[in-house]
């Protein structure tokens, strides 16, 4: 695969960004534990993000497999 095509795959890809990485920053107390006053608080915007995983996750693997077929194109 070429730069110039492994680019284009990457400039394909939405952005993300991970709601739930900085909600766990907002909602821990410093020694790491669960602030759950401020999680109860924030319940909406927690769902919201965890729900962002699976299509998260499908993003990422259309793109792998893009790539993987890239690499190593299919004969047949």
């Amino acid at each position: 695969m070429d730069n110039q095509t492994l680019a284009g795959l990457l400039a394909s890809t939405p952005p993300a960004r991970l709601s739930i990485i900085e909600l766990t920053a907002d909602l821990t107390w410093p020694d790491g534990s669960l602030d759950l006053d401020a999680e109860a608080a924030r319940q909406h915007e927690v769902e919201l993000a965890c729900a962002q995983g699976p299509g998260l996750r499908r993003i990422h693997e259309a793109l792998s497999e893009a790539m993987r077929w890239k690499l190593f194109p299919r004969h047949g």
